[in-house]
């Protein structure tokens, strides 16, 4: 996968009072919930950013109280499943 580099101060760690892991850990999730809010990406991609499931993604969506980006399409989709799994 190719990556992107951004440098932030040090001084960031002890304004977030977080470790460095820890500090590049809650830049992603935000950054990653920005996107995923601005319906720029996909829980998928998002869940790719942060290092987590789809699962885990929506746990931290339902924490945050960020609506899930979900339309008809994808209903309709789910129910084209729902119908094939039930036959």
């Amino acid at each position: 996968m190719n990556e992107i580099s951004v440098s932030f101060p040090k001084s960031l760690e002890i304004t977030l009072n977080k470790s460095e892991s820890e500090t590049i850990s809650t830049i992603k999730e935000i950054v990653a919930l920005h996107l995923y809010k601005s319906d720029k990406i996909s829980l998928g991609k998002a869940g790719q950013i942060t290092g987590k499931s789809k699962r885990e993604m929506l746990h931290l969506l339902s924490f945050k109280k960020i609506p899930i980006n979900f339309d008809i399409d994808d209903l309709e989709s789910d129910l084209v499943t729902l119908n094939r799994v039930l036959e």
